[in-house]
């Protein structure tokens, strides 16, 4: 792979359709083995951006590189380079599941295809269904059959775009475990979702979007942070005792403290960092600690943003 900088780029891009401006300036990287997701309404740009990186939109300001090949410029190398997993992956339903991977594989003209075929549908784990017609399958096994066309032919840089898509929980569980096993084989993954939850659980970062404009861009538990405001919850196995009250009230960085019989919320000055003090300083003054959590999540912290005016917003 060319070149030492991240597997995705993206530096000041822009798109339009017409006259209106779906993306302005978005800048982000994704590295190797990082697991990115892209958050917002209907409209953000997200999958505006996942065809930008697939070189199925050119930019018309700013620029992107996967690998370090120029999507405008480098098309053919780029696409070598990613997997591609829309939301409706256009399956062909009367073909095999062997069949229809096997056409991608035959497409990236791979030097042994069925050997390779035969490992992406071991990883989704569809070896045992590759003779059955797609249209036998469920939504969620549909979904794996993309998947697999994905991976075919192992690329480095996978773009999926709500990869979880009207799956119920069990499916979908599955299709993280997935993506996550992917991610730690050193793919670079940049995916669009919906599910708030599942982003929170999945990525190791999430962009949030709105009206094509990057508003937030961090770890699920910064973003929290900073829309939500560093606050710890504690729950207890018994009363808040005048030693653990201690604890709390000489600890610098608390900054504000709210006490219930046997629950703390503190609000602290770096929740990230001064979570492990907080929680040694009570077990040393004898809490019998049961949770320790941040207040709020990911959704909260989301809908929090949403609810925001934003000011000068690029037309609807």
């Amino acid at each position: 792979m060319r070149g030492a900088e991240p597997a995705i780029v993206c530096d000041a891009v822009s798109r339009c359709f017409g006259e209106r401006l779906v993306l302005s300036s978005l800048t982000l990287a994704v590295e190797r083995g990082e697991i990115l997701g892209l958050l917002g309404p209907n409209g953000s740009g997200k999958t505006t951006t996942l065809r930008i990186l697939a070189t199925l939109l050119q930019p018309h300001g700013g620029s992107a590189r996967v690998l370090s090949y120029d999507v405008a410029s480098e098309t053919m190398e780029v696409r070598r380079r990613i997997g591609v997993m829309p939301e409706r992956p256009s399956l062909y339903e009367r073909q095999t599941v062997e069949a229809n991977v096997r056409l991608w594989a035959d497409v990236h003209g791979l030097a042994d295809p069925g050997e390779a075929v035969g490992r992406a549908l071991q990883f989704v784990g569809l070896e045992d269904r590759r003779r059955e017609p797609v249209g036998s399958l469920s939504k969620g096994l549909k979904q794996r059959v993309a998947l697999a066309r994905a991976i075919v032919h192992r690329p480095p840089v996978l773009l999926l775009d709500e990869p979880s898509s009207g799956l119920d929980p069990l499916a979908a569980a599955a299709m993280e475990n997935l993506i996550r096993g992917l991610a730690g084989e050193g793919t670079a993954v940049l995916l669009n979702t919906h599910r708030l939850a599942e982003a929170e659980r999945l990525c190791d970062r999430v962009a949030i979007l709105r009206e094509g404009r990057l508003l937030h861009l961090g770890t699920p538990r910064q973003v929290r942070a900073a829309l939500l405001g560093h606050i710890v919850e504690v729950e207890l196995a018994g009363a808040v005792d005048l030693p653990v009250r201690r604890a709390i009230e000489s600890f610098p960085a608390v900054r504000e403290t709210c006490w219930a019989p046997s629950a703390i919320r503190v609000r602290l000055t770096d929740s990230e960092r001064d979570t492990p003090e907080l929680v040694a300083r009570l077990v040393s003054a004898g809490a019998r600690i049961i949770a320790v959590r941040p207040a709020g999540d990911l959704e909260r912290a989301y809908l929090e943003l949403m609810s925001q005016p934003l000011p000068g917003s690029l037309a609807a």
